[in-house]
């Protein structure tokens, strides 16, 4: 008996130390609102263009992931993302289907980690952190902060066919560096890179993209971003350059944001302008909302965007919806 007790004893603690040392979780997020704009023709991201009619529509982009760790041993681990987009008012499916993320990963913890696959690129990061809205919404700030670049072939924040390596964080510093490959789509190879200090109150931030040949080739971004949180009202700071049209026209974005905390909730602002070379169409945008958060997990939403374009009508978009995560 004494026996049989012991060898549970034993398997029972190789059992606890396997599932320490690895582990898979799954994730996701559904989210689910009301828009209405008045159909001005200004570009106002996150909203639906120049539509009079109600929308039911999401603002944060519902999804369904995987990501898993194995420790390795000495200090080494590997992980994994895969992450689904869908849109619940219809059911339809994101395409790729794992246009998230899907990345494989190794990591040193005293150095950082090499990834491969799809992920956002390096410059994206000061971006969307910069974003009083998070790039969600009616009032997101979004590819505003681009100046009028895209990605090559992804939109504006992702590259496929992507080797790339962020660094542990030393003392609040860290840097990451990405190339995506074109593998002969003829879009040319996207280089960048960024480095990101975060440290008490105090959040800064710097971001560079080049395509290099192909048909986008000389085309980039860089950015930087400076944040300060004093407790009772975190201000953001953003600027950034574009290069578009084969390097050819330079193209300059201002941002200033602010995020509150008030009551169970946290108040949004942002403004930003977008003055693109050669050509009449400067851009605003202002930016309102709301989080109201019911539980840990369950919480509201109220937006509003209102933008303004160089010979076209000023678009106003206000939503109201609930986000559930899991």
């Amino acid at each position: 008996m004494k026996k049989s007790l012991l060898a549970l004893a034993v398997l029972g603690a190789f059992a606890g130390t396997a599932s320490a040392q690895s582990s898979v979780t799954i994730y996701g997020s559904l989210d689910m609102g009301v828009q209405k704009s008045n159909g001005g023709s200004a570009a106002n991201p996150g909203t639906p263009g120049t539509s009079k009619a109600w929308t039911v529509q999401q603002s944060n982009a519902s999804r369904l992931g995987f990501r898993g760790n194995e420790d390795l041993g000495g200090g080494l681990s590997a992980q994994f993302q895969i992450e689904h987009r869908f849109a619940p008012d219809t059911g339809a499916a994101s395409v790729p289907f794992w246009g998230g993320r899907s990345i494989v990963q190794l990591t040193s913890a005293s150095i950082g980690s090499v990834y491969l696959g799809r992920d956002y690129t390096p410059a994206f990061w000061p971006a969307v952190k910069s974003d009083p809205f998070g790039w969600d919404g009616v009032g997101q700030m979004s590819v505003g902060q681009y100046a009028n670049y895209l990605t090559p072939g992804t939109g504006a924040v992702r590259t496929d066919n992507t080797v790339g390596f962020k660094s542990t964080s030393f003392g609040g510093l860290t840097v990451q560096g990405a190339i995506g490959a074109s593998e002969g789509s003829g879009l040319g190879r996207n280089n960048g890179f960024n480095v990101e200090y975060a440290g008490g109150p105090i959040y800064a931030g710097f971001g560079y993209e080049k395509v290099t040949k192909g048909s986008n080739d000389r085309d980039g971004l860089i950015n930087f971003a400076l944040h300060y949180n004093l407790g009772f009202v975190k201000l953001i700071g953003y600027y950034a350059q574009s290069k578009t049209n084969n390097g050819a026209d330079k193209n300059k974005v201002y941002q200033f944001g602010a995020t509150a905390p008030l009551g169970s909730g946290l108040l949004k602002a942002g403004y930003y302008r977008v003055d693109p070379q050669g050509a009449n169409n400067n851009r605003s945008k202002i930016g309102l909302g709301y989080d109201y958060q019911l539980s840990k997990r369950t919480g509201l939403y109220a937006d509003l965007g209102m933008a303004r374009e160089d010979t076209k009508s000023n678009n106003t978009t206000y939503a109201f919806g609930v986000k559930h995560t899991f």
